[in-house]
């Protein structure tokens, strides 16, 4: 995406697989099929593109128990933020675990 600067956006490190964030996009956005290569995934949101950027992170150990960690940085065009801010915190809603 052309006119972004480096790091313009929103990251976070998410505890899932590369194959879990992929189900949780097209659950949240309703579509089968979403572009996607090696790096990002696209998604159609209003009338603007949303790259999910991933990439691998170490995993995370607490005790025994490993977890997988994906980094991953939402962008956007400057001028959609406040959309896009919006869908990024429904989606957030949408992959939040319950406790017990």
């Amino acid at each position: 995406m052309s006119g972004l600067g480096a790091g313009f956006g929103d990251s976070r490190e998410m505890g899932c697989s590369r194959a879990d964030l992929e189900r949780w996009l097209r659950e949240f956005t309703g579509l089968p099929v979403l572009q996607a290569d090696d790096h990002a995934i696209r998604v159609p949101v209003a009338d603007f593109m949303l790259e999910v950027r991933v990439s691998p992170a170490p995993p995370r150990r607490l005790g025994l128990i490993t977890f997988r960690a994906l980094q991953v940085q939402f962008v956007y065009p400057p001028e959609h933020a406040v959309q896009a801010r919006d869908w990024i915190r429904g989606f957030d809603f949408h992959t939040q675990r319950g406790g017990g």
